[in-house]
């Protein structure tokens, strides 16, 4: 964790999404970063340097699971003074995104290079509540009303 800059949450699950918000690194290693994440080889060890919060991953049609992890995440924004969320996918963000939208929190949405066709829900859910999306695809500015195209992050 730096000290310094804005208290960020970022959230990621293993593989691409991963990968996208570790691309951002240059943007958020200058402020106060804490990380929430599912445990998997890949984020075990990338995200070794840095304190993580592991989380199971949630499909967001598990309504009552969803609930308590919305309120899990929302003590967790409070007590940490989270200013915002970042986030690539996928399940595990979902409760992250509800909590920052109550607790009027800004979010960034980072739709994954990979995803051409259709996104899931967890992305679909995720995109809705962010106040800023970000695209990879200059195609994808039309599925999102708040998207800003950064290219391919890696």
């Amino acid at each position: 964790m730096t000290q310094g800059g804005r208290r960020m949450l970022l959230v990621s699950s293993s593989g691409g999404v991963l990968l996208d918000v570790l691309a951002l690194r240059p943007w958020w290693r200058k402020h106060d970063v804490s990380w929430v994440s599912v445990r998997a080889p890949d984020t075990a060890e990338l995200l070794a340097p840095y304190a993580v919060r592991w989380e199971s991953e949630l499909r967001p049609r598990q309504l009552v699971e969803l609930l308590r992890a919305v309120l899990r995440a929302r003590r967790m924004l409070r007590s940490a003074g989270i200013e915002l969320v970042v986030s690539a996918g996928s399940g595990v963000a979902v409760p992250y995104f509800l909590a920052a939208r109550l607790a009027g929190v800004p979010a960034v949405w980072v739709e994954t290079f990979n995803v051409i066709g259709k996104p899931g829900l967890a992305a679909r859910l995720c995109a809705a509540l962010a106040s800023q999306v970000v695209v990879q695809h200059p195609e994808l500015l039309a599925r999102h009303r708040r998207a800003v195209n950064v290219g391919e992050l890696y």
